[in-house]
């Protein structure tokens, strides 16, 4: 009976330190988990743990990947690659990864792909270089942030004069 109580008290404090971690800011189960292994949970707390969570609204991953989605993008600039990369490591369906993909408009997405072209556009201008070393260098600064290749020539043939 003795170690049901300590068992119970375990489980309550690792709830209770789980809601904390989520009400701080969005997460999704896989990085819940992760952080329930780092506090020496076992994989069966772990499980009741996130099922309560996602009972009680703390954990929903398709609230995760639409606010991952909707951040990313619009606040630092990535491409779809990228952010389809960082949302797969994470160990979401694909149903709930292109319901967060789907929440980011074209137009966002299209302002976050001429902002990134645009500010390092007036970074590599400043260092000087011809127009072919300007084309290589931002394409491949583009690619590095997730666009493809067709969406950055498009973007390259926008914002520079041929």
């Amino acid at each position: 009976m003795d170690a049901n109580l300590r068992k119970n008290i375990n489980i309550n404090d690792l709830l209770s330190r789980a809601k904390h971690y989520c009400a701080q800011s969005e997460q999704c189960e896989d990085t819940v988990r992760q952080k329930l292994v780092a506090w020496k949970a076992s994989p069966d707390e772990a499980d009741v743990v996130v099922k309560a969570l996602q009972n009680e609204g703390y954990i929903d991953d398709v609230r995760y990947a639409r606010a991952f989605c909707e951040s990313k993008i619009v606040n630092y600039n990535w491409g779809r690659q990228k952010v389809l990369y960082h949302l797969r490591m994470k160990h979401l369906s694909r149903a709930t990864v292109e319901a967060g993909m789907a929440a980011v408009s074209e137009e966002a997405y299209q302002q976050a792909l001429m902002s990134a072209a645009n500010g390092k556009l007036a970074e590599l201008r400043t260092s000087g270089g011809d127009e072919f070393t300007l084309r290589k260098k931002l394409s491949a600064f583009l690619a590095s942030k997730g666009f493809t290749q067709s969406e950055i020539n498009q973007s390259l043939n926008n914002i520079l004069e041929l």
